[in-house]
This record gives structure tokens, C-alpha cells and sequence, in this order.
């Protein structure tokens, strides 16, 4: 895996915890509050319906007052005069408050009056459960010394019965109670769907100690406290049921009210974790892709391109290239501190090739004069010895001789190949034509060469002995691999620069391949030398075309008035 993906990777990974942070983070604080929200408005609602119903027992309250503290409800109990009941408590005005039941008690628990709703009996009774409390001492009659009124509710074979019990007082709120006065209004389905269509919730009353009860049923009755008998259940992803306890006339758990309602905050709550999820999600991958594009263009970008250029500079050879620098960063120190060790590299490789010329130029100057004097002197005693010996002695002596002369031309040779004298004393042009005739006695292989502005001119000595080299090497190429009897060098000086080119048509190869090859040491030298003196080379070659080497040189030519005879010459080696 590259840079590049190991990025990627790295950003990807850190927005994808970072997504995953947020997203417990919401989850950890938002959902809670959405749920919190969400209980506290079922609860609002669950008490808005038991305000309703309050509202309601007030309403009965306050028409039970209105009748219990006159004096001719309390002659009443006494004299069952039937006029006060058409006068006061017709049908018509029951049923304009919604009074399903009205009793007059006396203090002893006689029914002197009763009245239901929907009954045309003359003779009607009590509910059976309310009946079993009309006895003395029960709760629910008002004594002698009772002033007030008292309510709540009573399981009834009708349904749910909201009773108001009141004392039957004087107009003037004096006693003793001439009896209790009863009225009650059944929360049957037809009133609980009248409140429902005033709180606009769909109710429902269950008794509390109902059998087999469902589950949530009982989770609400385990939840009820003195304190809080109001609960919230989530019954499924789009409903909540609120439940309230009611208690009876004499304060024990008789029913639960139940409020069915939408989960709008739950859903909505929903919509806006998965809008905070897809915001994130989005933003996460935009943010990686433009950090990655950033780090791509101002970094990676920046990188791949001086790996090219520095593997382009090592495959090609030419330390005199640059790589790019640009910016003001990490990286431009980075591509400067590269540019100083390509000019150190490119410093040292001329040393070295000054050192390797000065060190050919010794050898063959000790070739030249020490050993070779030495050789010739021996050569000399040899043939003085070989005049006045025996002829067994001239015989041998003749072989020595033989020998000697063979080494005073093998050390002569080498003396030569290392560095030819001519270059330092006479120039260029007559180092060339010393080294085609030489080339051609020794190879076979015919120079065609021609010249334009090399003769009576001297160049810098690093411009003279690349050119050489150059020269030499590729005409080694020729006769080694070309196969051919014939070559052409061309060298011109012109504007100040010197071209030259060497051409053959003969086997060629593949240069991409020779210059990545291992093999290529004699390319590789020719571009090392070119670029050290800042110059260029182009190698053109066809398997079965042949090859032609073109090599442009900066050189400043020096005039030397006695070299030469001629501006222009050609000739053809051998």
C-alpha cells in the first residue's frame, strides 16, 4: 500500500470515529431529552383530561351547593312534598347540568327520593353498590356536624359514578343537617367520548383491580406512587398511553384513566437524529475528501513528482539536473537539500574524472618516458650483445629482441589509449586524426569524418577530452557490436557549441532497454562525462537500423593562430 491509500485510510478512519463519537454523543444526551419531552408532554395531556374531569366535579359541586342550602330542600326531607321536585328538580333541569342520578337521604339511611337518568319507574332504586353505602355511619351521608360537601368516584354495574355528597343545610348555612342530598353523573363511553372530543385524545377508564390485566397495565401500576399517579408507556413507535389513578369516594384505588396519543415528538425526534446523522455522514466524507485532495495537491502531489524527477536524474545519469523546487515548506528544504547534494555529486564526479585524466596523463607519461627508455635501453644492450656472440647466444638474443620490441609497442599502445599526448599539446582536430588512423589500422573499420570550425582553434581542456572520450567510446561501440566496415563522425563547432555525431548502420538495439540494462557502462560514461560539462546527449537506435549518437557541448572556442592550415577538411580514416 502506498502513501497515498495510508491516507486515505487514516482520514477515513478518524472522521469514521469521529462520526461514531458524535453519534453515541447524540444518542447519549439528545435521545434522552427527546424522551424526557416526550413523557413530560403525555403528562401534560394526561393532565389536561384529569383537569377536565375536575372540572366536571366542581360543576356537580357547585349544583349540589346550590340545592343542598335551601330551606326548601330542607323542608323537603321532612314533607317528600312532590311540587319542590317538578318546581326544581324536573327532567329537564337534570338533564340540562348532566346529572345521571340524584338521592335524598335522611340521617338514618332512608331513601326519600331517588331520580336516575333514562329510568320512567316511578319506583327506582339506587345502583346496587351505592345502595350497600346508604347506612348510617357510612362516609358518604353527611352527619349533623358535616358542613361541607365530598366527592369521588364509585364502581357501579352502570360504569364509573362521579357521586357528589352534600348535608341538606338552611338557606343560611345553619344545621343540623336535615339529611344528605346525592348527585352523580355516569362516565359511561358516551360522556368519556364527549371529554375525549374536548381534549381531542381518545380516553378510556379500566378498573384497577380488573382480572388478567395486560402488561403494560400492570408496568402503570407498578409505576404509580402517592406522589406522582400519573405514568407514560410507550405502547409502540407511533402511540404513547398516559395513565392516571383515580380514586374512590373514600380514597382508594378504584380506576385508571387511560390516554391514548400520537408519538409526533418521538417521530420528529427521529427525523431530526437521521437529518444530524446524514448532515454528519455528509460532512465527514466531504471534509475527508478535501483534506485527502488538499494533502494530494500541497504534499503527495509535490512528493511523487520529486520521486520522478530525482529516479529520472539517477536512470538518466545527468547530474547537472535539478529537481523542481517551488513553495516555501518542509518539502521545498527537501527538494533544496537534494539540489545541494546533486551539485556535490556533480562536484565530486568532475573531481574524479580530473583525477582520472591526470592520473591517465602520469601513467602515460611514465609509460612513455621512464619505461620506455628503460625498454629501449635494453633493446640496445641486446642488439650489442647479439653482434659479438656465438651464434647460439644471437639466436636467443634475436628472440629477446623480438620480445622487447613487442613490449616497447604494447607499452607504447598503452601509453596511447590511456591519454594521447597530442590532445594536451596539439588540440583536438589532430588527436582525432591521430586516433582514426589508429581505430581503422587496428579494427578495420573505415572514418568518414568531417569537420566544420575546429582547426586552428583550441578549446577548454574538459571540452577537449570529453569530446575525445566521447569520440573514442562510441567508435569502441562500432566495431564491437555494429558488425559493419564503416562509420561517420561528424563534429562542428558552431555559436558556441560543439556537436558531434556518430553514426553507423549497422546491428542497433533497443536504447530504453540498454539504458536501464546493467550492461551499459560504456552509455552511462558518455552521459556522466556530457552532463558534467553541462552538455546533452541523444541516443537514437533501431534493432537492424543502425544507431546514431548526438552530443551538443558548450564550448567557448580559444584561437591558436599556428595550429592547422584550414577551416574545413574531411577525410576518411585508413
Amino acid at each position: 500500500m502506498n502513501l497515498r491509500w495510508t491516507i486515505l485510510g487514516v482520514i477515513l478512519l478518524t472522521f469514521v470515529g469521529l462520526v461514531l463519537i458524535l453519534s453515541v454523543s447524540l444518542q447519549s444526551i439528545l435521545v434522552p431529552h427527546f424522551r424526557e419531552e416526550e413523557d413530560r408532554s403525555a403528562r401534560l395531556n394526561v393532565q389536561r383530561v384529569l383537569g377536565v374531569l375536575e372540572n366536571e366535579r366542581i360543576s356537580l359541586t357547585e349544583a349540589i351547593n346550590n340545592w343542598a342550602s335551601r330551606d326548601e330542600s330542607y323542608d323537603y326531607i321532612r314533607t317528600s312534598d312532590p311540587e319542590y321536585i317538578q318546581r326544581n328538580l324536573s327532567d329537564s333541569v337534570l338533564i340540562g347540568l348532566n346529572i345521571d342520578l340524584l338521592a335524598f337521604v335522611s340521617p338514618q339511611g332512608g331513601i326519600v327520593y331517588v331520580h336516575l337518568a333514562g329510568e320512567t319507574d316511578s319506583q327506582q332504586d339506587l345502583p346496587a353498590e351505592l345502595a350497600l353505602r346508604i347506612q348510617p355511619g357510612d362516609e358518604i351521608l353527611r352527619g349533623a356536624a358535616d358542613s361541607e360537601s365530598r366527592s369521588g368516584f364509585l364502581p357501579t354495574e352502570l360504569g364509573p359514578l362521579l357521586v357528589v355528597s352534600a348535608p341538606l343545610l338552611k338557606t343560611s348555612g345553619e344545621g343540623p343537617a336535615a339529611g344528605t342530598l346525592l348527585i352523580g353523573r355516569l362516565l359511561d363511553s358516551d360522556e368519556l367520548n364527549r371529554i375525549s372530543s374536548v381534549v381531542r385524545f381518545p380516553l378510556a377508564l379500566q378498573p384497577y383491580d380488573q382480572p388478567n390485566p395486560p402488561a403494560e397495565f400492570t408496568q402503570a401500576i407498578q409505576t404509580f406512587t402517592v406522589e406522582d399517579p400519573i405514568t407514560t408507556i410507550a405502547s409502540s413507535e407511533t402511540q404513547m398511553t398516559g395513565y392516571a389513578l383515580l380514586t374512590d369516594f373514600y380514597g382508594s384505588p378504584a380506576y385508571i384513566l387511560l390516554v391514548e396519543q400520537g408519538r409526533s415528538l418521538f417521530r420528529n425526534s427521529q427525523l431530526v437524529l437521521l437529518y444530524l446523522y446524514t448532515a454528519m455522514v455528509m460532512g465527514a466524507l466531504l471534509f475527508s475528501v478535501m483534506t485527502f485532495l488538499a494533502l494530494d495537491r500541497l504534499v503527495l502531489a509535490r512528493v511523487r513528482k520529486l520521486g520522478k524527477e530525482v529516479t529520472e536524474i539517477g536512470a538518466g545519469g545527468d547530474l547537472s539536473a535539478r529537481v523542481t523546487v517551488d513553495r516555501r515548506d518542509e518539502l521545498t528544504r527537501v527538494g533544496v537539500q537534494i539540489n545541494g547534494m546533486l551539485e556535490n555529486l556533480q562536484a565530486l564526479s568532475h573531481r574524479l574524472v580530473e583525477i582520472q585524466e591526470g592520473e591517465r596523463r602520469r601513467i602515460a607519461l611514465e609509460l612513455h618516458d621512464e619505461i620506455g627508455q628503460l625498454l629501449t635501453g635494453l633493446k640496445l644492450q641486446l642488439d650489442s650483445t647479439r653482434a659479438h656472440g656465438s651464434e647460439l647466444t644471437q639466436q636467443s638474443l634475436v628472440k629477446a629482441s623480438t620480445l622487447a620490441d613487442e613490449l616497447i609497442q604494447r607499452v607504447r599502445n598503452l601509453s596511447l589509449d590511456l591519454r594521447p599526448t597530442m590532445l594536451d599539446d596539439l588540440g583536438l582536430l589532430p588527436a582525432l586524426f591521430w586516433h582514426f588512423d589508429r581505430f581503422t589500422s587496428l579494427t578495420g573499420v573505415q572514418v568518414n569524418f568531417s569537420q566544420n570550425g575546429l582547426a586552428d582553434t583550441r578549446f577548454a581542456p574538459e571540452i577537449e577530452t570529453t569530446a575525445y572520450r566521447i569520440v573514442q567510446e562510441a567508435l569502441t561501440n562500432v566495431a564491437r557490436h555494429s558488425t559493419v566496415n564503416e562509420a561517420s563522425v561528424q563534429v562542428l563547432h558552431l555559436d558556441g557549441v560543439l556537436s558531434i555525431q556518430v553514426e553507423d548502420r549497422g546491428a542497433g538495439f533497443s536504447a530504453d532497454q540498454a539504458l536501464t540494462g546493467s550492461r551499459t557502462r560504456g552509455l552511462r560514461g558518455m552521459q556522466e562525462r556530457v552532463a558534467l560539462v553541462g552538455g546533452s546527449i541523444t541516443i537514437d537506435s533501431v534493432p537492424g537500423w543502425g544507431t546514431s549518437i548526438l552530443v551538443e557541448l558548450p564550448a567557448q572556442a580559444q584561437p591558436q593562430p599556428d595550429q592547422g592550415s584550414g577551416n574545413d577538411h574531411s577525410i576518411a580514416g585508413g
